[in-house]
């Protein structure tokens, strides 16, 4: 089992000196980096709760409706869609890896994401300049996968690239398809 000093210390490694640190994880065995995920992910999701209730109490004027078991439902959504899209991603980044030459494993892969994704979860959470660690988390999963994998920098580049532009495309597509067939849906009759 994994203990908190392994942890502090490979997100330590992770913040100061990235490629040494995915350099020695290659050998990292599966229980570490399910416990390393689980503390981040919890970490994460417990901050995203506590940002989305004091917002939704800015908003309502200090009154928040979710009230407790509003804030545990947001946990545990937070904590589920979480785990579901990150092992999504991983299984959609492993295909693109692989396709570019990463014949290391599924394993490696996800030790690239999990390792890679410590800013944008610990951090990624803080309003306004969260999108400052979920671009460096997109340059440490390059690092990741290029390490991880022994690929190009290029290679890596591109299969994260890949990974993340066709989903949000697609996302973009539906998107656009519903707005615009949102004005053909006929309104109710207005009776008084």
């Amino acid at each position: 089992m994994t203990d908190v000093e392994d942890i502090v210390a490979k997100i330590k490694g992770i913040f100061l000196n990235p490629v040494e640190t995915f350099q020695e994880s290659r050998d990292d065995p599966q229980g570490m980096i399910i416990t390393y995920f689980a503390v981040i992910l919890l970490v994460n999701s417990l901050l995203h709760t506590i940002v989305i209730y004091l917002q939704a109490g800015s908003y309502m004027g200090g009154l928040s409706p979710t009230g407790p078991g509003g804030v545990f439902f947001i946990f545990v959504f937070a904590v589920l869609s979480s785990l579901v899209m990150s092992a999504l991603f991983v299984l959609w980044l492993h295909l693109w890896v692989y396709i570019l030459g990463g014949r290391k494993g599924l394993i490696q892969t996800a030790k690239a994401f999990v390792y890679g994704a410590t800013p944008e979860f610990l951090l990624g959470w803080i309003p306004y300049i969260g999108i400052i660690f979920l671009i460096w988390s997109f340059l440490l999963g390059v690092l990741g996968v290029r390490e991880l994998h022994e690929i190009s920098t290029a290679r890596a580049a591109v299969a994260l690239v890949i990974a993340i532009v066709i989903p949000l495309l697609l996302l973009l597509f539906v998107s656009l398809y519903l707005i615009s067939h949102l004005n053909t849906i006929p309104a109710a009759a207005y009776t008084p």
